[in-house]
């Protein structure tokens, strides 16, 4: 942990020349920063906390973020700061959705983990050829490739990102029309108009079309045999889960996965500020104009329609609330803090590294201190998910990211925040912003003689007051 440091003889003399000179540049500081709306239940205890996180926006530039905490299942923190939306009208507010990008992948390793739990499906289980998963999908089973290795994919190779896909590489012409710019690499996310121009698909680009682009390509190594991050092979785990389910992808993580934890705040995001939400907020991106993936001929901003957010769902298209992130995050943390929704085994599966990379596990990342976390980022997002193995979780979202020469101390920060806070914490709150009733009551009748007389009656949920 890296902590500021104002140690320099300079700083030394005019810290200690005179009182009035540290009030007067206090002063300046406050002045010169700007005031950032705070919104949430205040936790006196954890205000320093609340500092953190405004030094973190204004040094930035950031519109706003929240900050959801837990300790030993307890969500002891909930705060949002500055604006949700752009033109600064709409204060952020804890309930806010923001999209969460890459954050999605330990959603589906739990999606996929819970069906291996169930018997639905097995981590050895191929993805691709005659006996895969996706033998019956109506659209990559048709798909002709010459990669006889595709056959040997299995699921728990796509969770792992060693499938044989590696982005890195150069597999596209640069730059490749429509594109003005050199492209170097293939992801195909990154480039979906000609994806769909080369394999004459119409826009915008669908998950399945981004898959087969890869499919027809082939494959970089033997899977099994070396990590690359894959965002692709995560759209496969979603079109799996899919089949395997018999329900969307979406419908599936929200039936099976976030709606027994009384989550129903999370969904896959849309591309148009036009389509957003009522409780999302806005994005701030970093003036990239590119091609509209929609086909249309215009340019427009990166994070608005640039790429297709909608074809990115089970690699990085949820978005959600850090509350809802830390309300599910605690029932798959493997303490006993709250009841988990996975066996210890399922979840000390998906939290054992690869024999490729010791600190990728199954859509998480990991560590020999038995942390778990995850970051996401896209133009105009940057988030962090996190499980220590100390008791803490957490989720931070921003609604804007930091590109370039700033890139660096700005992820160091934004990892480094949420740590800061709980070393400044002396004393921890005893509440729990996470008790609140799972289950609505139901069969609402109203009966009575119409004039001065009412009965109400009804089926309980597992709350322990009726609000009418």
């Amino acid at each position: 942990m890296k902590k500021n440091s104002t140690s320099s003889p300079l700083n030394r003399s005019l810290v200690f020349s005179s009182g009035r000179f540290v009030f007067m540049l206090a002063l300046m500081s406050i002045l010169l920063s700007p005031l950032r709306a705070q919104n949430g239940i205040a936790v006196p205890q954890m205000s320093n906390c609340d500092n953190l996180v405004t030094q973190f926006l204004n040094q930035y530039d950031i519109p706003g973020a929240t900050f959801a905490l837990a300790k030993n299942g307890k969500l002891v923190y909930m705060r949002s700061f500055g604006d949700a939306d752009l033109a600064g009208q709409e204060e952020t507010q804890p309930y806010h959705m923001f999209r969460i990008a890459s954050v999605s992948k330990p959603i589906t390793g739990i999606a996929i983990m819970k069906l291996v739990e169930n018997g639905q499906l097995s981590l050895s289980d191929k993805a691709f050829g005659s006996t895969g998963r996706l033998a019956s999908h109506p659209y990559l089973s048709t798909v002709t490739y010459s990669d006889a290795r595709l056959n040997d994919v299995t699921v728990q190779q796509l969770l792992e990102h060693t499938g044989g896909w590696n982005r890195n590489i150069d597999c596209v012409p640069s730059p490749n029309p429509p594109y003005t710019w050199a492209i170097n690499h293939c992801d195909p996310i990154g480039f979906p108009l000609y994806v769909t121009q080369a394999l004459g698909e119409t826009n915008p680009v669908r998950e399945e079309v981004l898959i087969r682009f890869l499919m027809e390509k082939g494959l970089a190594f033997t899977p099994g045999t070396q990590y690359a991050y894959s965002n692709i092979g995560y759209l496969v785990l979603g079109e799996i889960i899919a089949v395997v389910s018999g329900k969307s992808y979406e419908d599936y993580v929200k039936d099976e996965i976030l709606s027994p934890l009384g989550i129903y705040d999370m969904h896959l995001g849309k591309n148009l500020l036009a389509d957003k939400r009522e409780r999302e907020g806005e994005y701030q991106g970093n003036g990239f104009i590119v091609p509209s993936s929609y086909g249309t001929g215009q340019n427009v901003p990166w994070e608005y329609g640039g790429w297709n957010l909608e074809a990115m769902d089970a690699h990085g298209g949820w978005i959600g609330s850090p509350r809802d992130l830390v309300r599910l995050l605690v029932a798959v943390d493997g303490f006993n803090t709250k009841p988990d929704i996975l066996s210890g085994a399922s979840i000390s599966t998906m939290t054992t590294g690869s024999g490729s990379n010791a600190n990728y596990a199954k859509g998480w990342s990991v560590n020999n201190a038995n942390h778990w976390w995850h970051t996401g980022a896209l133009d105009g997002t940057a988030s962090f998910w996190a499980r220590t193995s100390t008791g803490y979780t957490w989720a931070l979202i921003t609604n804007k990211r930091v590109v370039n020469a700033s890139a660096n101390a700005f992820w160091n920060a934004f990892d480094g925040l949420p740590w800061n806070c709980i070393a400044q914490t002396a004393t921890w709150p005893s509440h729990d912003l996470l008790l609140s009733p799972l289950q609505n009551s139901k069969d609402l009748v109203f009966s009575g003689n119409g004039s001065t007389e009412l009965t109400v009656s009804w089926t309980p949920g597992n709350g322990e007051k009726r609000l009418l």
